[in-house]
């Protein structure tokens, strides 16, 4: 929140400069930076409230369901190894900050399938751990080494690492964080063809796909006209609002009509 601050701090220098208009009312200098502190504060308390709402949402139920052992794939099924998993070595390469943090949540997601699989994990801890090593963010670092525990409060840990972002200075990462997970759990939905995953759903928590939505991007939007390298990340999940289900079928049905798409917004956040 720190670089919101700053940005509208920018704002308010330069529209209250007018280059050789040097006669400002020192009244009128008060009254706008009374107005942008406003404008400053509901900034932040609506992104503030919109990342609570979103935290006490918890984890999708197939998330939940991989995390405490619930969904186990037969011999038979685990002979299909999905093929829509990242590769971890695609990731050495990335350069900005952004990016690895969307990777690092990228590649947990898929390493939680790829072990329902039974495949190895080995490239996507040593992946993981190089990009939390080069991002050198503690409250990220704490954020990742409680989600290995496999712990229950995932509310109070996302809630958490908001807050530390928030002091750190890096809130936008959390963003970038928590849109590329999302993205790539919807990813992950609609390519599995055993249905397991989207079995775990009911109406109501399909419906909250919906409401995610739209708590990421209202607080996008709000924040982007302060932050503008998140105009991109705003952008890039707009196609995300086509998935209105507001039940377990539509859901199923919207996520498999637009699977390559979901694809392409994956494959987006990491350029």
């Amino acid at each position: 929140m720190k670089k919101l601050f700053m940005s509208l701090a920018a704002v308010a220098l330069l529209t209250s400069c007018g280059g050789s208009k040097q006669q400002v009312n020192a009244g009128a200098e008060e009254e706008k930076s009374f107005e942008q502190e406003q404008i400053e504060a509901n900034i932040k308390m609506q992104v503030d409230s919109l990342a609570s709402e979103f935290a006490k949402m918890g984890d999708m139920p197939f998330i939940a369901n991989l995390k405490e052992g619930k969904i186990v794939f037969s011999e038979e099924e685990k002979q299909v190894k999905p093929e829509y998993l990242i590769d971890p070595a695609t990731t050495n390469d990335l350069v900005t900050l952004s990016q690895k943090y969307r990777a690092v949540a990228i590649l947990s997601a898929d390493k939680m399938i790829a072990q329902a699989y039974d495949m190895p994990i080995d490239e996507y801890d040593a992946a993981i751990k190089k990009l939390v090593i080069d991002l050198d963010d503690d409250a990220f670092k704490a954020f990742e080494e409680a989600a290995e525990k496999k712990e229950n409060d995932i509310k109070e840990k996302m809630q958490d690492f908001y807050t530390k972002e928030e002091e750190n200075g890096r809130i936008n990462f959390f963003w970038d964080t928590a849109t590329a997970f999302l993205v790539e759990e919807l990813y992950i939905i609609s390519q599995d063809t055993n249905n397991k995953f989207i079995e775990c759903f009911t109406d109501e928590s399909a419906s909250n796909i919906t409401y995610r939505i739209i708590l990421f991007q209202n607080a996008l939007n709000r924040l982007k006209e302060y932050a503008p390298e998140l105009e991109e990340l705003c952008d890039a999940i707009q196609p995300l609002e086509a998935l209105n289900a507001m039940s377990v079928d539509e859901l199923k049905a919207q996520l498999a009509e637009m699977h390559e798409q979901l694809k392409g917004i994956r494959n987006n956040l990491l350029k």
